[in-house]
Order: structure tokens, then C-alpha cells, then sequence
């Protein structure tokens, strides 16, 4: 147990202390504002306030989490400590020389991207744009790293604490896009494409879309029963993440009312966790969540709690709340489209804060970690060294005792990707080996 000092308990405070303490480093505290009460206690002691007191451990604290309102500026980096960023820096009569408890809540709460900015040509926060990137630990669970610095600093002063040991954990997701390449898309659409086909003698192609529009078992995006296998023979965990929205420019899957499509969905359903994947659409019209959410569990006859947004969409805070509106508790969203690595700086499920309401919300945020898209698309790397960067990631998050999460696409399973297919399984296998790393 360790008694932790603060001048004002605000909700920016509270939250802060629970991931620092209760989240990553598992130890029991208790935060009080009772200057008397702190001064007088034998436990092992931190006070994160303006002025040192004569007992504990101090941390200076600057103002972020004790203001309510939004702040313009961005941090701006001042200098390096040890091996990381100096943001956020303080006095030298404090343990550390930066303000950790504002370090981690601005980074946690992806604070940036509450501010105006210009996004990419679907209106995302491009990765380019994050302090993280520009600090160069995008690619580092920076967090955990600060936390785990600042845990040696209260070992050193407080031997009896036990700081919790976290098991890794694994999971693969995998995105439906795309269900099906041609079966279940209607004559309207087939026909189109096999005109297409037929044009530009694509002859291959047009038989491929006659025989898939004959059996649904030939489509070449049918690649589930070999995403089921690889999971049961590594022993994995995977999830489905499904786009069940109307029909548009990307959103591609057949009508959620298509026969076909729906008896797909219901046997996936049957054997792995589905969680939902709110459509391109619902970036701009956040009331289609629970629309499609309603479709999805109307369809597989099961509740659904988790969620990724199609194209890594997501606006702060409005996709969010409508998460918590609709009964979603857990997203996987949280990493970049063009930048695999740690989007908020964490490698575990934590809870989500929304700063415009100022408070603790119960969604609770899994970050991913890698996704094959971004590796062979915006990165442009051969399978090799995609290989090599989900090893190093992977490793990171051993470390810590994080959750490594995967996005892979159905698509990705096509004949024509089988140095990327050998990718993922090799992922599944490395997963699965005991982490040497503490």
C-alpha cells in the first residue's frame, strides 16, 4: 500500500493515479488530500503537489490535471531524460525532473486530437501529426517505460513494495472489409464487374466471379476456415470485427440482409467473439452505431460489446460516446493507419477519459499494435521485414506484460499474399513463446 498526496483530488487526478498505480504498476493505494493525515502515516509515502513536503517521496505537479478546460498549446519538448522526451518540466527539488503524472495523462487521453487539426483525406489524426512521432517513441510503449523508470525511484526509497507481475496476452483480430469479392453483391454490381472483366479480358477474373456467384465456398475473400485453422492449430485467440452498414463508396460488405452474408456471420459467430466494425459512414453520422450494432447482434442472435471503426475513423469524443450510449465497454481502434507501434503510449487495456466532459468514461481502450495494412501498404515493406518489426513490437509488450494486438483483413488470405499469410501465422507461433524479457 502506498498513501499518495495530492493538494485537490480532481477526476484528471484520480484517473491518473488509477492507471499509474492500479492499471500498469497493480498496487493498492490510497489518495488523499489530507495534508495532517499524509504527514502523520508510516506508509510508504508520495505527494504530487506544488511544494515539497518533509515527508515521502515529491513529485512536483505542474496545472494540467487540475484544470478543466482544453489548452491550445501542444508541449513542447525542453530537453531529453535519460533515454526519453523532457515534456512537462519541473523544479529540481522534485523525484523527477518532469511532471510523470501530466506526461501520462496527455498522452493517455490522445489530449492532441481533441484540437483542431487537418486530417488526412478520410479526416483522420495522421500519426505524422503526434507529439509521439515527433518525440520519436511512437515505436516504444513509452509510457510503461516512464512508469517503470519512476516505479525503480519508489523501490529504491520503499523495498517492501511489490509492484504486480502482468501475463501477455495475444489476440487476433481480424477486419470483414469485405466478405466476399463477388458472392452476395447483387446482379447489379456483379454485372458491372464482369463486364468490366470481360473488357479489359480479364478472362480468369470473370470465371472466378461466375463460380463464386455459383458457391460462396469459391469466393476468394471466403478465407475463413483458414484464419479458424491457424488460430486452432497456434491455440490463439481471435476476433472478428464486421462492417454491416449500408452500401457506399467504402462500405462494401453485401446488405446486412443478404442471405448468404448472414449465415456466414451467424457460424463465425457461433465458434469466435464479433465485434462490430461501425461503418466509413458513421464517422460523420454517429447515430449508425447503434443501428448497426442492433443489426449485427439482430443477425448472430448475441450481445455485442466491441468495436473498431472502419478505417481507424474515429472523433473525439463524439464516436466514443456514442460507444458508451449504444452498450459498447471495448474498442480497438487506438493505433494509426499509416504508423504501426503504440498510438497512446500503452500496451494495455485501460479506461477511456473524455476531457471535454472532464471525467472517467466505461469503455475501456485495447490499443493495436500491428496491422497489415499499414506494413504492406503505407510502409511499403516485404514480408521479411514486416516480420522483423512484429517481432520487436511484440517483444515490448512481452515486456510489460501487455496485450499485442493484430489487425489482419480477410482479403489478406488470398493465394496471391501467401509470404504475408506465412506472416501472420508466424505472429500466431512467436505469441505464443515465453516471454524472456523480465
Amino acid at each position: 500500500m502506498i498513501l499518495i498526496y495530492t493538494h485537490s483530488i480532481t477526476a484528471r487526478v484520480s484517473y491518473t493515479v488509477e492507471l499509474i498505480f492500479g492499471t500498469v504498476l497493480g498496487i493498492p493505494y490510497e489518495l488523499t488530500d489530507d495534508r495532517l493525515n499524509y504527514e502523520g502515516s508510516v506508509l510508504p509515502k508520495l505527494a504530487y503537489t506544488y511544494e515539497k513536503p518533509d515527508t515521502g517521496i515529491f513529485l512536483e505537479a505542474g496545472a494540467l490535471l487540475f484544470e478543466t478546460h482544453l489548452r491550445k498549446e501542444i508541449p513542447v519538448r525542453s530537453g531529453s531524460y535519460k533515454n526519453f522526451p523532457l515534456v512537462f518540466e519541473v523544479g529540481e527539488a522534485s523525484a523527477l525532473p518532469y511532471d510523470l503524472f501530466s506526461t501520462v495523462f496527455y498522452v493517455a487521453t490522445c489530449y492532441e486530437e481533441y484540437l483542431p487539426f487537418e486530417g488526412d483525406r478520410h479526416g483522420r489524426y495522421m500519426a505524422e501529426q503526434s507529439s509521439l512521432h515527433r518525440w520519436k517513441v511512437l515505436g516504444r510503449p513509452f509510457l510503461h517505460e516512464l512508469i517503470a523508470d519512476f516505479a525503480a525511484v519508489l523501490k529504491s526509497q520503499n523495498p517492501e513494495l511489490v509492484f504486480k507481475t502482468r501475463p501477455f496476452n495475444f489476440l487476433s483480430t481480424i477486419d470483414i472489409d469485405n466478405a466476399f469479392a463477388y458472392a452476395h453483391k447483387g446482379f447489379a454490381r456483379n454485372a458491372g464487374g464482369l463486364l468490366k472483366d470481360l473488357l479489359s479480358l480479364r478472362f480468369g477474373k470473370a470465371a472466378e466471379r461466375l463460380a463464386a456467384n455459383g458457391n460462396d465456398a469459391k469466393d476468394p475473400y471466403n478465407t475463413f476456415d483458414l484464419i479458424n485453422g491457424l488460430s486452432a492449430q497456434t491455440q490463439t485467440a481471435l476476433q472478428y470485427f464486421v462492417l454491416i452498414g449500408d452500401y457506399a463508396a467504402y462500405d462494401k460488405n453485401p446488405r446486412h440482409t443478404n442471405a448468404g452474408f448472414r449465415k456466414l456471420l451467424r457460424r463465425l459467430a457461433g465458434s469466435h467473439s464479433m465485434g462490430l466494425h461501425p461503418s466509413y459512414q458513421a464517422y460523420d453520422d454517429p447515430g449508425r452505431i447503434g443501428m448497426e450494432k442492433q443489426r449485427l447482434e439482430a443477425i448472430t442472435g448475441k450481445p455485442v460489446t466491441s468495436a473498431r471503426c472502419h478505417f481507424l475513423r474515429v472523433k473525439f469524443p463524439e464516436t466514443y460516446r456514442r460507444f458508451v450510449e449504444a452498450g459498447i465497454t471495448d474498442d480497438y481502434t487506438m493505433i494509426y493507419a499509416s504508423q504501426c507501434g503504440f498510438r497512446t503510449g500503452l500496451c494495455v487495456p485501460y479506461q477511456w477519459f473524455d476531457l471535454e466532459r472532464n471525467e472517467a468514461t466505461s469503455l475501456t481502450l485495447h490499443p493495436s499494435t500491428v496491422m497489415e495494412g499499414t506494413l504492406r501498404d503505407y510502409n511499403q515493406l516485404d514480408a521479411g521485414k514486416a516480420q522483423e518489426l512484429c517481432y520487436e513490437l511484440m517483444a515490448q509488450v512481452k515486456k510489460y506484460g501487455g496485450e499485442f494486438v493484430s489487425i489482419f483483413h480477410n482479403d489478406s488470405f488470398v493465394p496471391e499474399q501467401k509470404e504475408w499469410i506465412a506472416v501472420y501465422k508466424n505472429i500466431l507461433q512467436e505469441s505464443r513463446k515465453p516471454n524472456t524479457n523480465h
